[in-house]
């Protein structure tokens, strides 16, 4: 039998890095950015499609769904998943409670200048401002993320916090954090020579994207040191500026 427990984090907050290290261990696997959300969303519009309310076989349809964490990780090897994505958003809550009554989350969370200017940093757009909207409009990368995150806080759901700069300075007690609120024995984990992110045997291909976005440095783990002032207009910084957690 297969736990699961979900991430939910800000992009460019270290979602990558965290399953680097957290994936090393053979009996715990962290997903990329999950496909479930849309699975799970696709399956509830059957309940009004014309087919289902002319045979409204609910019991069957329930079946397909109750089943679907177990079946698409049926071949990982690991017994404990940390499924990463907006299961945060009402909906996504609603459709994963209906299945894991008490889910735990953790929210791996960055301040949000922070995110928008990496995200300005690694792209390098030619309209910062339109890219920064982008960004934080509620479907957008971030505001949707923000969304999720401010939405678990509010209904009072099992979570924890990992901050980005303690993830960065103390991975070490960051990753004891998680494996604690987890209830998981702890591993021996490395935090110098990382691999970049792979699980299932399969990786991230970034050519699809603006950029390299998952690609991490993995000599070591230290703290990318910059102003956001660097990447962002004025105008942005005080916009977006008093949003966060």
């Amino acid at each position: 039998m297969k736990i699961f427990y979900f991430l939910t984090g800000l992009p460019r907050s270290g979602n990558t890095l965290l399953g680097s290290i957290l994936n090393q261990n053979p009996k715990l696997s962290l997903t990329a950015n999950t496909i479930i959300t849309d699975v799970l969303y696709q399956l509830h519009l059957l309940y009004d499609c014309e087919i289902f309310k002319n045979f409204p076989d609910e019991k069957s349809l329930n079946n397909v769904i109750k089943n679907v964490f177990n079946n698409y990780y049926k071949d990982w090897k690991a017994n404990h998943i940390i499924d990463r994505g907006l299961w945060g958003t009402p909906d996504n809550l609603q459709y994963l409670k209906s299945i894991i009554k008490k889910p735990k989350f953790i929210i791996l969370y960055r301040p949000v200048l922070e995110c928008l200017a990496s995200f300005i940093k690694i792209e390098k757009p030619i309209n910062i401002e339109a890219r920064c909207h982008q960004l934080m409009k509620l479907d957008g990368m971030i505001g949707k993320s923000l969304w999720s995150i401010k939405n678990i806080i509010k209904e009072k759901e099992d979570y924890i916090i990992v901050n980005y700069k303690n993830l960065i300075k103390n991975s070490f007690n960051e990753i004891n954090k998680i494996y604690k609120f987890l209830n998981i024995d702890n591993f021996n984990h490395k935090f110098e020579d990382l691999d970049n992110f792979i699980v299932n045997n399969v990786q991230y291909n970034d050519t699809i994207l603006n950029a390299p976005l998952h690609k991490i440095r993995t000599n070591k783990i230290e703290l990318n040191k910059y102003s956001v002032e660097d990447y962002l207009p004025t105008n942005m910084i005080k916009q977006y500026s008093n949003l966060d957690i």
